[in-house]
């Protein structure tokens, strides 16, 4: 099958295109923006297999019409995430809602429109911590910033389109290499981190098995359908269990929670929960790593530098807890 990955050089990106190009079955073709970053990703990929890049800008209807033109299916990856979607809506919505609607226009001009499979996000559920879990796909969404707003926009309009579509809400696809050149672990990530509550509801699902799923999607009777990727129930935690465990596998060692918000009422809660992924593993079967082959992974993507961390952990902790606004309002409190 002829297939277009969108977003192809990014965390859920690379990891797709791997999945595929190890079933050596399908002929791929991938868009993404030319910048060093993506460029070093492609020549590793290419070691794997064999693929077609088309380098373009996803908010261009010209570029994204000339990659879409004669595929069977698309994969739409593409798309910016927190913190970036809320410093700058305005990028947001360009990328997000207007790429998106590019590629569904590119796909309807097509004399036998391709199938669809749009990477969606939990976080469009909103923050639903008084409400008992798990998460359905059948529930009403609440979106309440930039980046949730813009993933239930595309939803929309992609179930209001004639093509054949398939929507993937992904839970907490946190990457494997967070200190690589992915900056996932930048400050303002951090920052926005730190606004998480611990006792926090969190679904985590390991990067590869999304993949999974995206791959087993472009053949699986899926057509129409919502369905929710997560981990499963060993993925299911608190963020006090989830920051632990990622803080002692980077080697620094777990922060003081003070960094971290206390919620006053409900609406400080945060925008994920448990989800209920039966169809999703039935129809997709992709729930193959649990949390703790996720930290395994972690552990070994650092290799030699863990040594390091581990060595300068009080000062690494030291560093990250002053860029929480929380622990600074709280050394207030204490003063």
């Amino acid at each position: 099958m002829k297939i277009l990955l969108t977003g192809a050089f990014g965390n859920l990106g690379s990891n797709t295109l791997e999945n595929l190009l190890q079933r050596k079955k399908h002929e791929i073709t991938c868009f993404d923006m030319q910048n060093p970053r993506n460029e070093k990703e492609m020549e590793r990929l290419s070691e794997i297999g064999k693929f077609q890049t088309c380098w373009g800008d996803i908010t261009d209807p010209d570029s994204v019409a000339q990659a879409v033109e004669g595929q069977e299916c698309i994969l739409h990856l593409a798309a910016i995430i927190p913190p970036l979607t809320e410093q700058s809506p305005d990028l947001a919505h360009r990328v997000n809602v207007q790429g998106t609607h590019n590629v569904i226009e590119a796909a309807k001009q097509q004399k036998k429109s391709p199938k669809m499979i749009f990477t969606s996000s939990i976080t469009v559920h909103g923050n639903r911590h008084s409400d008992p879990p798990p998460r359905r796909a059948d529930e009403p969404l609440q979106p309440t910033d930039n980046y949730t707003h813009s993933k239930a926009a595309s939803e929309k309009e992609l179930r209001e389109s004639d093509i054949e579509w398939t929507i993937l809400r992904v839970g907490a696809a946190v990457p494997v290499n967070v200190l690589g050149n992915n900056d996932s672990f930048g400050l303002g990530s951090l920052e926005y981190s730190f606004g998480i509550p611990m006792d926090q509801r969190i679904e985590v699902v390991h990067p590869a098995d999304v993949a999974t799923a995206i791959a087993n999607s472009v053949e699986a009777d899926t057509a129409g359908k919502i369905l929710l990727l997560g981990g499963g129930k060993s993925c299911q935690m608190t963020n006090r269990h989830f920051q632990t465990r990622l803080f002692e596998a980077l080697g620094f060692g777990m922060v003081c929670e003070k960094a971290f918000r206390v919620p006053k009422d409900d609406s400080d809660y945060w925008y994920t929960d448990y989800m209920d992924t039966e169809e999703s593993q039935r129809l997709l079967k992709f729930q193959n790593h649990t949390f703790d082959h996720y930290i395994d992974d972690l552990k070994r993507s650092l290799g030699w530098r863990r040594f390091f961390t581990i060595m300068l952990g009080p000062i690494i902790r030291r560093w990250i807890v002053k860029h929480s606004p929380y622990y600074k309002t709280a050394q207030r409190s204490a003063a």
